[in-house]
C-alpha cells in the first residue's frame, strides 16, 4: 500500500494549531505545516526536497549532549504517565524471525502487540539501543542521518478494544509539545509529512516529523498484521514512536555531522590516529548542509552521489572525493 486515505492523518491537532495540508511536488508525498507558503515537505532527501538548514544554526534553545537528550526525552514523558522502562538487549533472543533489535517496537513484538502477553507497562517509555545493518552503505556519506549503531526513542501505548489509552491525535500533540516547549523549536518549523509503515510483521499510516530538513522521529499508528501482502486489522492498535535520540542531539548543536555530536573527543583522536590534521571546515559544512541529498545503494554508486554534491557545492569531483573519502571512513570507523 502505497498511502491510506487522507482522514487518516487529518487529526483534531492539525486543525487546532493552523496546520494546512499539502502535497509537495518534488517526492510526491503529502505534508502539513503551519507555512502557507512552504512549497516542499522540507526533508532532505535525493529527491531534493530541502537542504539542512540547522548547521551552524541550531533551532533548540540550548546545545544537548546525547546523554543529556536521552534524559530530556525520558523525562518528558515519565512526567505524562509514562513508566520508564530499561532497554532490551540489541540481540533479539526473544524473536526467532530477526537476530538484532533495530527498533524500540521490536522489543514488544509480537508478543504484547498481538495480545499474547500483557506489555511491562501502559503507556510507557524507552529508549532502545539499534543496531540496523541495511543501513551501511550510508553510514559515513549521510554524516550521520544513518547509522548502523544508533539510540531510539519510543513512547508507546498498547490500545485494548475495552481499553484506549491514546491514539494518534494525543501522540502528535505529545511530540509537538515536546520539541517546541522543551527543546525550544519554533512551532511553524516542525512539518508532520504522511507516510505508511510496515516492520516486523505489522504496519499502519504514520506522520514523520522533519525540522530544518532533518527527520527526526516517525511517529506510527501500527494497526494491521500483514500476512500474504494483505493487510489484517489487529485488535490491539499500536502507538509505536521512534524518536531518532541521536539526530536530536545533533539538530541541537548544529555541528557538522551526528558523529561530532556522538563521539565528540574520541573523533579527534581517530582523524589523529588516521593522520588528518587540516580539515577545510568550509567545505565540509558546505557537503554537510546537501549531505541528507545523498543515498548510495545498487543504482547510485558513491562516485555518482559525489558528482551530484559537488555540482551543489562548486567542487570538482575527483578533489571532493579526495577531501571527503578519509573523513567518511573516520565516520564509519567510530560508528562500526
Amino acid at each position: 500500500m502505497d498511502s491510506f486515505p487522507a482522514e487518516e492523518y487529518s487529526l483534531p491537532f492539525f486543525k487546532e494549531a493552523g496546520f494546512v495540508r499539502k502535497l509537495c511536488p518534488r517526492c510526491g508525498k503529502y505534508f502539513w505545516t503551519q507555512n502557507p507558503d512552504q512549497e516542499t515537505c522540507g526533508e532532505a532527501r535525493p529527491e531534493g526536497c530541502a537542504s539542512y538548514t540547522f548547521i551552524n544554526n541550531p533551532p533548540t534553545r540550548k546545545s544537548y549532549t546525547l546523554r543529556e537528550m536521552r534524559e530530556a526525552f525520558l523525562s518528558f514523558f515519565e512526567k505524562r504517565g509514562h513508566a520508564r522502562i530499561k532497554p532490551y538487549p540489541v540481540v533479539a533472543r526473544w524473536r526467532d524471525d530477526i537476530y538484532l533489535t533495530h527498533a524500540s517496537i521490536i522489543d514488544f513484538q509480537p508478543y504484547v502487540t498481538e495480545g499474547i502477553a500483557p506489555p511491562p507497562a501502559n503507556p510507557l517509555v524507552i529508549v532502545q539501543p539499534c543496531i540496523r545493518m541495511v543501513d551501511i552503505a550510508n553510514t559515513g556519506p549521510t554524516f550521520g542521518k544513518y547509522l548502523t549503531i544508533f539510540e531510539m526513542g519510543g513512547h508507546h501505548a498498547f490500545n485494548y478494544p475495552d481499553k484506549e489509552v491514546y491514539w494518534k491525535d494525543r501522540t502528535v500533540r505529545y511530540h509537538h509539545e515536546f520539541v517546541t516547549k522543551d527543546l525550544g523549536v519554533k512551532s511553524e518549523e516542525v512539518t508532520y509529512k504522511e507516510e505508511v509503515w510496515s516492520g516486523g510483521g505489522n504496519a499502519g499510516p504514520c506522520v514523520e516529523c522533519i525540522i530544518r530538513g532533518l527527520e527526526v522521529a516517525t511517529l506510527v499508528f501500527m494497526q494491521y498484521k500483514v500476512v500474504n501482502n494483505e493487510f489484517v486489522k489487529l485488535p490491539i492498535r499500536t502507538v509505536d514512536t521512534g524518536y531518532g535520540i541521536d539526530r536530536y542531539a545533533w539538530l541541537s548543536q548544529g555541528v557538522p555531522s551526528a558523529f561530532h555530536t556522538i563521539y565528540g573527543s574520541l573523533l579527534d583522536e581517530i582523524f589523529e590516529m588516521a593522520g588528518i590534521s587540516k580539515i577545510n571546515n568550509d567545505l565540509l559544512v558546505k557537503v554537510a548542509n546537501v549531505s541528507g541529498l545523498v543515498s548510495l545503494d545498487k543504482t547510485v554508486s558513491r562516485l555518482e552521489a559525489r558528482k551530484k554534491i559537488a555540482e551543489i557545492v562548486g567542487a570538482k569531483t575527483d578533489k571532493l572525493d579526495e577531501f571527503l573519502l578519509p573523513i567518511e571512513n573516520v565516520f564509519a570507523v567510530a560508528d562500526h
